[in-house]
């Protein structure tokens, strides 16, 4: 696998130039509101709701509904929706797990396709990821953030929260954090950057993205429907079994989730579990547990957070800046509890345990006292230590290996190329690592 190679490094800030190139800015429009439908729960103006004495935040409904145009079929009875929901639960807990554990990190190597290749596909397929749409008003970066880099989600949300000063520390920290370190196999130990084939595609929309039919399983508004997605031609999922991806429209301030997104020879998609999530709230769903309907707890990660929450994305090392904090997963992670950014726990499968591990939501920092400057890393590499300190990283999923998540899609792949690669941060001492108190968990189930 190809390490970064600082030789190729403009002198101008340390700014890799593969990522230097700024593509040109799409024409700034007013957004511009979607008709409302039957659909339940989704597409809503939200706000950030605390728990007193729990610190949890989740989105709950403030204002008048705002919905992407979705047409729900009719249930089925509790049964079957019961059914449905464990044999998607049951999904969760395996896709990552003994075939994550069996594919070593050389064999997943991102694979960008040539420009020759590139331009055999649709121009659809790239039409609306090449822009850059500015961050839409009174959504501004806190502190000395890019303005024009965009992020998701807001200011005040677990993920945009930077990590304050001497926060307290699990007493067990140090035992968790060997734990990480010593999770996976000996040949690929280390911090890895997932980018293809098990990361997250992202493909951004708009209004004028052609609506297409998403027959889902499950998702964050019920079982069994069918919905209007907004879905680009050419838009292809993570290729690995979790088949990820992620339809981002920052206009409009939605995201539409897929995990084992499949497109149909007639052009519709099934889904297993589908998720929608606003980007103007809090990133967090109602946990499992809470007074909310069971199925609105669910997203298309295992942990139940939104697709987009914590990629690494080709804006952020253009700038030299990630604001926001990271999605780790490993071969440890504890099964069933959970914690906010969290909405729900993650499945048993047979190689992590109830009583061991960090849970879902549970937080991991790069010490502070680690002189980033002095890595031995490449400028991305120093980019994404640097966010480990301010921010960190949730720990949201099960693999075979220590990962960080990178955007996946074929246009993200091209302008990593000789920037970024999954061994980018695999120079860095996982024991310099420590995990944050996460105070009271919650059970799922």
């Amino acid at each position: 696998m190809r390490r970064m190679d600082e030789a190729n490094v403009s002198a101008r800030g340390g700014v890799p130039p593969a990522l230097d190139a700024t593509p040109p800015r799409s024409t700034q429009r007013t957004p511009r509101r979607r008709s409302s439908s039957r659909a339940a729960t989704a597409r809503r103006e939200l706000a950030l709701t605390a728990v007193p004495g729990d610190e949890r935040l989740w989105d709950e409904p403030c204002g008048p509904a705002r919905r992407p145009r979705s047409v729900p079929s009719r249930r089925g009875r509790r049964g079957r929706a019961l059914g449905i929901l464990f044999g998607v639960l049951a999904l969760l807990g395996a896709c990552g797990g003994d075939e994550r554990a069996t594919e070593t990190p050389q064999a997943a190597a991102s694979t960008p396709t040539t420009d020759d290749e590139a331009s055999d596909a649709p121009p659809e397929a790239h039409a609306s990821d090449e822009a850059e749409t500015p961050r839409p008003s009174g959504d501004t970066p806190s502190g000395d953030a890019p303005s024009d880099v965009w992020r998701p989600f807001a200011d005040a949300s677990p993920w945009n929260t930077p990590i304050e000063d001497d926060p307290p520390l699990r007493p067990d920290s140090d035992a968790l954090v060997a734990g990480i370190a010593e999770s996976a196999p000996p040949d690929q130990a280390g911090l890895w950057v997932a980018i293809t084939p098990w990361s997250v595609p992202v493909y951004y929309v708009d209004d004028d993205t052609p609506r297409v039919d998403v027959h889902a399983q499950l998702s964050n508004e019920g079982p069994n429907a069918t919905f209007q997605w907004p879905v680009p031609d050419g838009a292809e999922p993570a290729p690995a079994g979790d088949g990820h991806m992620v339809l981002v429209d920052r206009e409009g301030l939605m995201s539409w989730d897929f995990f084992q997104g499949r497109r149909r020879p007639d052009g519709a998609w099934d889904c297993t579990l589908c998720a929608t999530s606003p980007l103007n709230a809090s990133g967090v769903r109602p946990p499992k547990g809470s007074p909310s309907p069971w199925y609105e707890s669910h997203g298309s990660r295992a942990c139940g957070y939104p697709l987009i929450a914590g990629l690494i994305t080709v804006d952020e090392l253009r700038a030299g800046r990630i604001e926001h904090a990271l999605v780790m997963a490993y071969p440890g992670i504890r099964q069933r509890w959970f914690r906010a950014p969290a909405s729900t726990g993650h499945p048993a499968n047979p190689h992590i345990s109830e009583d061991r591990g960090v849970p879902c939501g549970g937080r991991v920092q790069l010490d502070p006292s680690v002189d980033v400057d002095a890595l031995e890393l490449s400028p991305a590499g120093r980019t994404i230590a640097r966010a480990l300190q301010e921010y960190g990283a949730y720990v949201g999923d099960y693999a075979g290996t220590i990962n960080l998540y990178a955007d996946g899609s074929e246009r993200a792949q091209r302008a990593f190329r000789g920037v970024l690669d999954q061994e980018t941060m695999r120079g860095l001492d996982l024991r310099r690592l420590r995990v944050l108190d996460w105070g009271q968990l919650r059970p799922d189930g």
